[in-house]
């Protein structure tokens, strides 16, 4: 039988022994395992033991597209990676756009799967469909950057690279895995479980997309995107400049500013991120292949001599997480930070919330320059920050402590540290303020993977005061038909939730980009499921896209439950229970604990889990995961 949107192929790569086998599921099993980690998740449950080290050679490292994920569209150019988090000990799960996932997605293969750990460092190459192996010792130590520049020149044009940077190889715990120098596989620490796996960088050339079921369909679709474009707001807004990364000055304050590791909302120095002082460095655009969107902007500062442009593309998360998070004062050291862990390889937001959890300790007086090799750290000191910034990333000194997260490292230091470690199941929070936003609050608590600021569509958008004017009526389509104030705490605000959070899950488990799609942006839900269909020639439906996304919930849910997470990790840090919003329109706004616990118990009951999290029998039998009772 023809089969449209995926390959059928999925490629397992034995490092230790650099043996590669392909195991060609049948169709069930794509309707069922889609793609994204959804697809990893299985994997693991299947082939792994509970309780491995996710540094060790027994964890699986697993790259995956989707059934429709991985085209040259709007809002396909995804791909996903997944594992044993070494920062949560759970569920892994990271994604990015541009071009690799293209790449990914002609290479023959729906997915990558990694076994084992090589002895030495080596790459991967897959050139249209073959599959071989390449010392990369050279290559050892190298930046992102630096490692594409030399792999283009052996290798020839032509070529997509994703790779990781001197942190994923000194297993620094929130290393990112860097595709086309500037998508970063951000949050959950893959890129360390790719540095103990030895393996420096995939290279992808040549192959053929899967054939597309219905062609004038799918192109109908992508030409309507680009006209909707102009009549969505938000889509609007993050294509014009100056761009999605450029927020702190004009849309923070609604919901108020993380500043200094959430210690205050106040930033004496919020005038230098208005948008005018962006533009002054502002280089062009990195495109996804396909999709008119442009989300991403570059920025580069004629102060950064040496440095690369190519890897100074911005998203979204940075410009608050080492932006005010830190105290940082003006955007060019902003962008300086941003091309510095491009190619680094590390993720800018444990970064910088790891960074802040020192400086605010340094504050308090429970770290010295005894313990920091001198340094004195202080939020806003940028040449203090780009010092220990690189030493984080080579493990030397006080930087080896951070290199653990802020939890391990909060742990090594004690003294009262752990009340400034600012994290949810090991994995430090994100620049967006839960206490003004109790749909993210619920979501960084509950998350598989620990906090995401992309858990589902922010609470700001359905306020009954600022939400934007479309968002409402696009998410009727998910049962929410009445705007609620952004900080409102209560059972009706958990089954906005439920719904917001299943769809972006139904998204990560498709490859959608959420930069594109539903609720919120141009692609509805009935335009995903048409481009679904137009694809795969499937006979689907939005009620099956959404069941992918509840599967997902699902079967990481139980994932994390067998690796010995429990309740009382879906917690948030006392912070923003003890302490109000200091300025701004939410100023005094706290999260109350008892209704914090029981929004927590309401979304449990809402997803079919016990009163401990756990999956009820009945509730993996609907969604046909029953196996894993064995």
């Amino acid at each position: 039988m023809s089969r449209f949107g995926y390959h059928g192929r999925i490629l397992h790569i034995d490092l230790a022994t650099r043996a590669t086998s392909v195991e060609e599921p049948d169709d069930v099993f794509y309707r069922l395992y889609a793609g994204g980690a959804l697809l990893g998740t299985y994997y693991l449950l299947k082939e792994t033991e509970p309780g491995i080290d996710p540094l060790g050679p027994d964890n699986l490292l697993i790259f995956a597209n989707s059934v429709v994920a991985g085209y040259p569209a709007a809002g396909l150019v995804r791909y996903v990676v997944s594992a044993k988090s070494p920062l949560t000990h759970g569920i892994a799960e990271a994604r990015t756009e541009g071009a690799w996932a293209v790449s990914l997605k002609r290479s023959g293969y729906d997915a990558l799967i990694f076994h084992g750990a090589a002895s030495s460092p080596v790459g991967l190459m897959i050139d249209d469909g073959a599959v071989s192996f390449f010392d990369a010792g050279d290559l050892w130590g190298a930046t992102v950057g630096e490692t594409t520049d030399r792999l283009e020149a052996s290798f020839g044009a032509g070529i997509d690279v994703a790779a990781i940077g001197p942190a994923g190889e000194n297993l620094v715990r929130f290393a990112s895995i860097v595709s086309s120098r500037t998508n970063q596989v951000q949050r959950t620490g893959l890129g360390a479980v790719m540095g103990a796996k030895k393996l420096k960088a995939l290279v992808l050339r040549g192959g053929q997309l899967p054939p597309i079921a219905d062609q004038a369909a799918y192109d109908r679709v992508n030409a309507n995107f680009e006209c909707d474009i102009a009549t969505n707001t938000l889509s609007t807004w993050q294509k014009q400049l100056p761009g999605f990364a450029v927020w702190v000055h004009d849309h923070g304050l609604d919901a108020a500013l993380d500043i200094e590791n959430f210690r205050t909302a106040e930033f004496a120095a919020v005038d230098a991120y208005e948008k005018q002082r962006w533009l002054l460095h502002y280089r062009g655009v990195a495109p996804c292949p396909g999709c008119p969107n442009d989300c991403m902007k570059v920025y580069h500062s004629d102060d950064m001599a040496g440095l690369d442009p190519r890897a100074s593309a911005m998203h979204q998360e940075i410009t608050g997480a080492m932006g005010p998070n830190i105290g940082t004062r003006d955007v060019p050291t902003l962008l300086r930070f941003n091309n510095l862990l491009n190619q680094l390889g590390m993720d800018p937001v444990s970064l910088g919330f790891t960074l802040s959890f020192a400086m605010e300790c340094f504050e308090q007086g429970i770290l010295t320059p005894a313990d920091t090799d001198g340094l004195d750290l202080r939020f806003g000191d940028a040449a203090v920050t780009l010092t220990l910034v690189q030493r984080i990333a080579r493990r030397e000194g006080f930087g080896d402590i951070l290199a653990e997260g802020c939890k391990r490292a909060a742990e090594r230091i004690g003294r009262g540290s752990e009340r400034f470690a600012l994290h949810v199941k090991g994995l430090e929070m994100v620049p967006f303020e839960p206490r003004s936003q109790t749909n993210l609050a619920t979501g960084f608590a509950v998350a598989p993977t620990g906090p995401r600021y992309d858990i589902c569509e922010h609470d700001w958008d359905f306020d009954t005061h600022v939400g934007w004017d479309h968002s409402l009526e696009f998410a009727r389509t998910l049962g929410i038909l009445r705007r609620i104030p952004m900080d409102y705490l209560g059972a009706g605000k958990v089954r906005n939730y439920k719904a917001l959070n299943n769809l972006w899950s139904a998204a990560d488990a498709l490859g959608y980009c959420i930069f594109a799609i539903a609720p919120t942006r141009a692609l509805s839900l009935q335009i995903m499921t048409d481009m679904l269909a137009a694809i795969t020639g499937w006979e689907t439906s939005s009620y099956e896209l959404l069941r992918w996304g509840e599967r997902r919930n699902h079967l990481m849910r139980f994932y994390n439950n067998r690796e010995g997470l429990a309740p009382a990790d879906d917690w948030l840090p006392d912070r923003f229970f003890d302490e109000a919003i200091t300025a701004g329109p939410k100023a005094g706004v706290k999260l109350d604990r008892e209704g914090f616990r029981r929004v927590l118990q309401t979304y449990y009951e809402m997803m079919g889990w016990d009163e401990n999290g756990h999956p009820r029998p009945a509730t993996l039998y609907d969604h046909h995961l029953e196996w894993v009772l064995e």
